[in-house]
């Protein structure tokens, strides 16, 4: 019998939380959510709940002694979002909807009867109120304003007297709730007062426009002095990724992928939403290159990172010495119900073996006069790329002084030109260098991984006195 029962409560649960749409009414550039919340009573009855709270995105009404609410939301667009009932004796209904604007949305809720008291016992006759504190479990997580994500959060809380009993009718106090920090970006507590009812009063937090944590206290006035409670958290955290806040970096722009295969580097995808905070963790990004390999698809963290690795590896720019790059693409949805793609992207050089050190002049003369001979060096791969990260050019002389650019470690950069392929030294006899020949050597060293190694000398000789 108990199964049964169970079934017939089951079955009415789902067809009171089936959708019905009537596009008979036009209601132009709004929304409008209606229906009923109600509950199953003893013998058998569907009675409407009066005074239910209904939430609709940032938008909350209450039940009238039928159990209907009327929730008008003045959107121009279609939306996204979380809707709730829930009133103290009943457990709390969650229901998403995907709104269009000039059509009416009937949603109906179907409430069970819970204890008032968590122990399941009935209410007794209580004494003064003495204690408050908050009823768990309670949403952690909602969403900023706007994201098309659950943006409220319903926090109970239960007021007892010295003894821990839920405080009667008339032991009822007034519960204020405020906001002890918070991002500042427009949240706000709905109701910020109510009325305990069998030891219990709620509010609701929306959300604002910026992520962060919030901190919520709830309070009461005893007999000496105000109760509180400890602060309650809850994280806001981002909405929908948008366009003008997604962007890709890599770790190296630089490797040498046409000398190495099975070089990794670490590709990483930063998602904001329209409001420059980081979107909410497990936001998916995709990832997809012309030439290697990438790993398909990474989730975002706390901070709306997504992480993947690329390597080195065929096939290969077909034409490198006319471009050497590799296209990174990222791309994930940014509004779900328009389907919008959003695409970023860089560039990763995949640079090929060291040539030949170019240096000019590559032969010189000295005297007795301190004369200095300027030096322009060329260090880059085959293509005229810049070579990898890491790798040193260092320059030697057997005699006299060396000035400029001598002591060289790479940096990581994609674009030739000075200081990246292009450099430039000096080498001056001094006042009383003897030695009728001087040679200046040149050696290029890159990493394990890298471009390879390669080195020349400059002869010098001695004319005159």
């Amino acid at each position: 019998m108990k199964s049964f029962i169970k079934y017939f409560v089951s079955t009415i649960v789902l067809l009171f939380a089936i959708i019905t749409c009537d596009t008979s009414d036009d209601l132009g550039d709004v929304i409008e959510l209606t229906g009923q919340v109600s509950y199953i009573s003893s013998n058998g009855k569907i009675v409407g709940i009066d005074s239910a709270l209904v939430t609709a995105g940032h938008r909350q009404g209450f039940t009238n002694s039928d159990g209907i609410y009327s929730i008008v939301e003045p959107d121009s667009e279609s939306i996204s979002l979380t809707m709730s009932a829930s009133k103290i004796g009943f457990n709390t209904v969650y229901e998403s909807v995907q709104a269009v604007k000039g059509i009416p949305i009937r949603r109906d809720f179907l409430l069970k009867r819970v204890s008032s008291d968590s122990s399941g016992d009935p209410i007794d006759a209580s004494e003064d109120a003495a204690h408050i504190e908050v009823v768990t479990p309670h949403e952690s997580t909602i969403y900023v304003y706007s994201s098309g994500l659950k943006e409220t959060a319903i926090l109970t809380f239960k007021v007892t007297d010295a003894h821990g009993k839920p405080v009667d009718a008339s032991h009822a106090v007034n519960v204020n709730f405020s906001i002890v920090n918070g991002p500042g970006g427009g949240e706000y507590l709905y109701p910020d007062m109510m009325t305990t009812t069998d030891g219990f009063a709620y509010t609701v937090l929306n959300s604002g426009t910026k992520a962060g944590p919030v901190q919520i206290e709830a309070s009461f006035q005893g007999e000496n002095g105000p109760v509180y409670t400890l602060p309650t958290r809850v994280a806001i955290r981002g909405g929908l990724p948008d366009e003008d806040h997604f962007s890709v970096a890599l770790d190296k722009v630089n490797i040498a992928g046409q000398v190495h295969f099975g070089i990794l580097d670490n590709v990483t995808a930063f998602v904001g939403d329209k409001f420059s905070n980081p979107v909410a963790p497990g936001v998916v990004v995709y990832f997809s290159t012309d030439y290697g390999i990438i790993e398909g698809a990474a989730v975002t963290d706390e901070l709306g990172r997504a992480t993947v690795q690329y390597m080195s590896a065929a096939p290969l720019p077909p034409f490198p010495d006319q471009s050497s790059f590799a296209n990174i693409t990222a791309w994930t949805y940014g509004d779900t119900i328009s389907n919008t793609i959003l695409s970023t992207g860089s560039e990763l050089l995949l640079s090929s073996v060291t040539d030949a050190i170019d240096v000019s002049p590559s032969s010189f003369n000295y005297n007795d006069d301190n004369t200095a001979v300027p030096f322009s060096l060329n260090v880059s791969d085959i293509f005229d790329n810049p070579i990898v990260s890491g790798s040193t050019i260092r320059i030697k002389a057997t005699d006299g002084e060396l000035f400029g650019d001598t002591e060289i470690t790479m940096l990581d950069t994609r674009f030739p030109g000075q200081g990246s392929t292009d450099f430039n030294f000096t080498w001056a006899s001094g006042d009383s260098l003897k030695s009728p020949q001087v040679f200046i050597s040149i050696t290029v060293s890159t990493p394990a991984l890298g471009n390879g190694y390669r080195s020349t000398s400059i002869a010098g000789v001695k004319v005159g006195n």
